[in-house]
């Protein structure tokens, strides 16, 4: 069978078959680089990923001289620095019925966070002075009685009292009472029962 001319194209004058962009040099080489820096990424993430056993390097105190006594914990970064943080324990109040937030049954700090610096009882009220953080010398003061709830904030200390004023009502807390006074005269004087300060 023949072809009529310009209906099939004559042996050997078919275009030569399309290089494929995969098979050049510089492609093969990019991806072989490609595939070296991503192993090496991954084998150096192994390394510098830090183990269980850095995490479990906390040590915890629970005796009654952990007012003085610190926590150190260390951990060592990608740069193979080491840094050191030195955390003091939270005091723990001697009044019973309480923890390091306050009382068990309230008043309470606000926050876990917080921690209560100071805890005063007498016959009527319980009342607490807590720290807000780490923010040493920024306190709010928290007072239960029959009467109900209070919450005032920025009480100021002089010496081992506490003073607290809310609209001309001024509570002096001590270790000796729970005095509250408005425009000279005495509201109440209570005698503390139990009380305890942090160091």
């Amino acid at each position: 069978m023949t072809y009529p001319p310009g209906s099939y194209p004559p042996p050997g004058s078919y275009p030569p078959p399309e290089r494929s962009p995969w098979s050049s040099p510089a492609v093969i080489a990019a991806i072989v680089a490609g595939v070296l820096i991503l192993i090496a990424g991954v084998l150096g993430a192994l390394v510098f990923i830090p183990g269980d056993d850095e995490n479990n390097n906390t040590a915890a105190t629970s005796s009654p001289s952990a007012v003085t006594s610190t926590v150190t914990q260390s951990r060592t970064t990608a740069d193979t620095t080491t840094e050191t943080t030195t955390v003091a324990p939270r005091p723990t109040p001697t009044v019973p019925g309480t923890d390091s937030l306050g009382f068990v049954n309230g008043p309470r700090c606000n926050d876990a966070g917080d921690q209560v610096v100071m805890v005063g009882q007498t016959s009527r009220s319980r009342v607490i002075i807590c720290q807000v953080g780490t923010q040493t010398g920024r306190w709010y003061y928290k007072g239960s009685a029959p009467e109900g709830d209070i919450e005032i904030g920025y009480p100021t200390k002089s010496g081992n009292t506490f003073i607290v004023q809310n609209e001309g009502v001024v509570y002096t807390i001590s270790p000796s009472s729970l005095l509250i006074t408005q425009g000279g005269s005495t509201l109440a004087n209570e005698p503390m029962l139990q009380h305890w300060a942090a160091s």
